[in-house]
């Protein structure tokens, strides 16, 4: 599917979950629809409440259904302002109009603390090595890790790392998020681990856990850093690039 065609003319999306991450359920419109086969569907729709592939989180599963069809959705994708559903038909004929979208809510809930663990990761290497770490990618489905620039820490400093983290998960703290404009970010964001890759943009959402530095991201957190309940921290991979991952988990 050429994604230019399939979005051209249309306004941008509505990205509800940036600003209200714990809405699991969304009235919207279908905008656009392609039906692919007799078996799926791309749908445009006004607005979503389903995070795309990005940023290291991966795309959101849910429904999409009216009183005519249902709709499993398989992938959501972010194409030049635009989110694009692309959904497996359980029922019924796809047609334009009004929708109700439904998130796969424990799934979205899963990615939201393995987000914001990842954000605490980071804050707890920085205080265990003493340094500013510097990440280059990260991946929260399966294996879930968070990719930076060096060399992988031994198992001692990883071990102060996890101590960081369960002491600050058991006071709790609470986690913030705010836009800034791009003058605002570049004297705010210096010290975000990703502040290098940061992109040109006409707003910068930062996500900021109380007591940590802001970090810019547009992927969907939880309110507060007690919902870990525990980061667990598997090991440490070096790669040949001079980076290294380190993988991590919550519990269920």
């Amino acid at each position: 599917m050429n994604l230019d065609e399939l979005t051209a003319g249309l306004a941008k999306t509505q990205l509800v979950y940036l600003k209200d991450m714990s809405r699991a359920q969304a009235d919207a419109k279908v905008v656009r629809l392609v039906q692919e086969k007799r078996t799926h569907a791309y749908l445009v729709l006004d607005k979503t409440i389903f995070h795309p592939k990005s940023g290291g989180q991966p795309s959101d599963r849910g429904v999409i259904r009216s009183e005519e069809f249902v709709l499993n959705l398989k992938k959501a994708i972010y194409h030049n302002g635009r989110v694009v559903h692309w959904l497996k038909i359980a029922s019924g004929t796809p047609a334009e109009g009004s929708v109700t979208c439904e998130l796969d809510w424990p799934y979205r809930y899963l990615m939201m603390r393995r987000h914001t663990a990842a954000h605490l990761l980071d804050h707890c290497l920085a205080g265990a090595t003493s340094k500013r770490v510097e990440t280059t990618d990260s991946w929260l489905d399966e294996p879930c890790y968070v990719g930076y620039r060096g060399h992988a820490p031994d198992q001692e400093t990883l071990k102060k790392a996890k101590e960081l983290a369960d002491s600050l998960i058991s006071q709790g703290a609470e986690v913030r998020i705010t836009f800034l404009t791009p003058e605002e970010s570049k004297s705010l964001l210096q010290n975000a681990p990703n502040f290098m890759r940061l992109p040109d943009l006409e707003e910068v959402r930062t996500v900021t856990i109380q007591g940590c530095d802001p970090i810019p991201c547009g992927g969907t957190h939880i309110s507060n850093i007690a919902e870990i309940k525990e980061l667990r921290i598997a090991r440490a991979e070096q790669l040949p690039d001079e980076t290294y991952r380190v993988h991590f988990s919550v519990p269920a």
